[in-house]
């Protein structure tokens, strides 16, 4: 995909976001549960985003893994990264047929993930083909991945997946 295709695309998302297209809330009661995905490791959810909008297409789920290549293991960098990435929330959150994005981190290698609930499988398509050169410009060469789950729920999606927090020892 072309700088020009990205930009424009990224500009339509942000004019859709600013113009209440897409009405967003944070939702917390998730927040903190870690998920064993088989195909990358444990992920804790640090953010999650919802869209208010009702879309009646299809639901796909779409899980996004990649690791940043500037701030490597540095624990405060990783910190600050998790507080000011939201700011990119009006650069993808107004695409069509967004509902979900979980935003996590896995606690041990610093991986990151989003697992989103898309609707409709082209608007998924056509999120990640934007996605895509972004992330390639700020992760490390090979560690982007992505799969799509066709007709599939978030929370079916997510069903078994549950880790148990580690035991703290006081």
């Amino acid at each position: 995909m072309s700088m020009g295709r990205i930009i424009k695309l990224a500009a339509i998302s942000v004019a859709r976001f600013s113009f209440g297209f897409n009405s967003l809330r944070l939702r917390k009661d998730r927040l903190g549960n870690i998920y064993r995905i088989s195909e990358a490791g444990r992920f804790k959810i640090f953010r999650e985003t919802v869209s208010r909008k009702e879309i009646s297409e299809k639901p796909v789920v779409l899980v996004v893994g990649f690791r940043l290549k500037l701030i490597k293991s540095n624990p405060t960098f990783h910190w600050l990264f998790q507080r000011v990435c939201i700011l990119t929330t009006p650069f993808w959150s107004g695409f069509r047929g967004f509902k979900v994005k979980l935003w996590m981190v896995d606690p041990d290698t610093k991986n990151y993930l989003g697992i989103y609930q898309w609707l409709g499988e082209p608007n998924t398509k056509n999120y990640i083909d934007f996605l895509t050169p972004v992330l390639q410009f700020f992760s490390l060469k090979n560690s982007i991945w992505h799969k799509i789950y066709p007709n599939t729920k978030l929370d079916d999606y997510l069903i078994g997946k549950q880790d148990a927090p580690r035991p703290s020892f006081e």
